[in-house]
């Protein structure tokens, strides 16, 4: 095997071990025994590994990179698994580089203590030098990033921004393109469905930049066009989504029932998608869902959905985190400080193409 295409993960998968003890070896970190440390040793000579100098010669020390992202464990964290996903896929890519990648997870709620929790170990001389940071909704949260870009740490957030913070960056999905997108397909949809003069949209959180962006373009799209169509937004996410359950299936199950679903963020779509099945709806009411996930790709597959609108989360996040390493490797700061991504409309024939982009399996 040439040496210039040996890395740390081919040694790791050899032997059976983490990257992260692999780098400790070439790295001559504590933290391995001297058994483990001699066969990693052994083994990187037998491939013909040779580290990547081209970042480490220029510091003393790895870079520490906190990711902060809601949890992908939590209910309803579909999207959030993709921002995680491209996170990783960027920490992948960067195994050689001397960057160690510290995730912090939070589940909603509990966003503004992870990041009490990196000031004080900055304060007490542990700062990271980066962060990936999702965009903040929290009460407490915007004053806590603020705080932490002043101490020095270089802050790219994911899925919003908020350049009063003094971030170094930031990426947005593009969530009016979704919106108007939604909107638009939902007026060559109607026509043809029974109560074709209603729609309910399930607008998720209003203070949720997200949720919000979405929902607002979508109005803007009929009302710019004077379409004659009305639209009713039914608000409920995060711990409210019991509750949504409840009204989705009771405004379902009224005879004068709306002909057109849309939700604006992942959960809701699931939402719909429960009560359709479970009220005897399927092919009699029309329904587009926001992304890409196992659930949402097996309803579109059984008629559930018409439509699913994509935001690509996973692209998202790796360019941010892109971002940030290239600001910290080589001190690229980015010439644009906010990436901007699309969206697409998935239809049943060309679904396979976008699981494929997106790697989900089902």
């Amino acid at each position: 095997m040439s040496s210039s295409r040996v890395t740390m993960k081919d040694i790791a998968a050899k032997l059976g071990v983490s990257v992260n003890t692999v780098h400790k070896v070439v790295a001559n970190k504590p933290g391995v025994s001297d058994a483990v440390r001699a066969k990693v040793l052994l083994v990187a000579d037998e491939m013909g590994y040779r580290r990547n100098e081209s970042a480490s010669v220029l510091r003393r020390r790895d870079l520490k990179i906190a990711v902060c992202l809601p949890s992908a464990e939590q209910e309803g964290s579909f999207y959030f698994a993709y921002l995680w996903r491209g996170v990783k896929r960027y920490e992948a890519e960067s195994r050689d580089h001397g960057m160690v990648f510290d995730a912090r997870s939070f589940v909603i709620g509990g966003y503004a203590k992870v990041l009490e929790e990196v000031i004080s170990q900055a304060e007490a001389g542990e700062r990271p030098d980066g962060m990936i940071a999702y965009a903040p909704v929290e009460p407490g949260t915007v004053e806590l990033l603020t705080k932490i870009s002043k101490l020095g740490v270089s802050v790219v957030l994911v899925d919003g921004d908020r350049p009063h913070t003094g971030r170094l960056g930031a990426t947005v999905a593009g969530y009016s393109e979704a919106g108007s997108l939604m909107a638009e397909q939902a007026a060559n949809l109607l026509p043809g469905v029974p109560g074709a003069k209603k729609i309910l949209l399930l607008a998720g959180d209003p203070h949720t930049d997200s949720h919000a962006d979405v929902a607002r373009a979508f109005h803007a799209y009929f009302d710019e066009r004077g379409l004659d169509y009305a639209v009713r937004d039914l608000y409920g996410a995060h711990k409210q989504i019991e509750e949504l359950r409840q009204k989705v299936g009771a405004l379902l199950s009224d005879p004068d029932a709306p002909g057109l679903v849309c939700s604006v963020f992942a959960v809701g779509s699931e939402v719909v998608a429960d009560a359709v099945m479970e009220l005897g709806l399927v092919g009699k009411i029309r329904v587009i869902a926001s992304d890409l996930f196992p659930e949402n790709v097996i309803a579109m597959r059984r008629g559930i959905f018409t439509n699913i609108v994509y935001k690509d989360p996973i692209a998202l996040a790796y360019r941010g985190a892109k971002m940030l390493g290239e600001y910290l490797l080589r001190g690229a700061a980015p010439s644009v400080s906010v990436l901007r991504g699309g969206a697409d409309l998935v239809f049943r024939g060309n679904l396979d193409q976008y699981c494929r982009l997106a790697g989900v399996e089902v």
